[in-house]
């Protein structure tokens, strides 16, 4: 195998059901790979991401998941072990979400709470039950989604911005520990993408604003990112670890 297939190759996908999730299942079973993904509430939607996938010649299983239980993310890790033919390669942690916007004076801890574990607490559990496998069969691919927000911070999101930055340092910090094994495990960092995120949370003439400062003319969209974590998966990025990749379209450049 080389370059950007992922034929033999078996993926988890966490939050995978709709939208950023769904776009990344579909991409790596495009490319090849056999997919698992992860839901929580969205059992149709997940059932026709499945049926998607077998539509593309791979093959797919949807689990029901809480990501902010502990055993719901180690009975997901063992559902898609057990699914693939000797072990997972791919892990992508992208279930997670702004609860709702909140200036400081606002914030409770229990909207702190929830929103760590939410966006850091699962991954981190998911990464816990699956990276030693990996490191023991000495291959695998860890692709976090994190959130431009990590890096520059947002007046109404800063517990969201906060607990993308512990999950973009949560990859950096796996990195030192797994690196020799021949686990990757990087960030993907989406800017604004126009998906059901902002549909719920930012109101269309504030969307519309944002945009217009992008520098290459355009929000993103969920297969922008798809494309990103794939190549990240992918035997292509073999020698790229620890590292964040911003897909904003210019928005930010570090």
């Amino acid at each position: 195998m080389s370059g950007q297939d992922l034929s033999g190759r078996t993926a988890l996908v966490t939050g995978g059901a709709r939208d950023m999730g769904r776009a990344i299942a579909l991409e790596l079973g495009r490319r090849g790979a056999d997919v698992v993904i992860g839901y929580h509430a969205s059992s149709e939607a997940a059932d026709e991401t499945v049926a998607s996938l077998v539509t593309l010649g791979a093959r797919g299983l949807a689990v029901r998941a809480d990501v902010r239980e502990p055993g719901d993310v180690e009975e997901l890790a063992s559902a898609a072990e057990a699914f693939s033919a000797g072990g997972l390669d791919i892990l992508v942690n992208n279930a997670g979400g702004l609860v709702r916007r909140s200036p400081l004076a606002d914030v409770t801890p229990e909207l702190l709470e929830e929103t760590m574990r939410l966006n850091f607490f699962g991954a981190t559990v998911a990464c816990r039950a699956i990276i030693p496998g990996m490191a023991a069969r000495g291959y695998g691919r860890v692709v976090n989604i994190g959130s431009v927000a990590a890096h520059t911070g947002n007046a109404t999101n800063h517990h969201y911005a906060a607990a993308k930055a512990a999950l973009t340092s949560l990859g950096r910090s796996l990195t030192k520990e797994f690196a020799h094994t021949g686990v990757t495990i990087n960030t993907v960092a989406p800017g604004l993408i126009d998906n059901a995120f902002h549909v719920v949370h930012t109101p269309r003439p504030a969307f519309e604003e944002m945009a217009r400062g992008i520098p290459a003319g355009r929000p993103g969209t969920d297969e922008d990112i798809a494309a990103a974590v794939a190549f990240l998966a992918s035997e292509a990025a073999g020698y790229i670890t620890g590292e964040t990749l911003h897909v904003n379209g210019g928005l930010y450049v570090s």
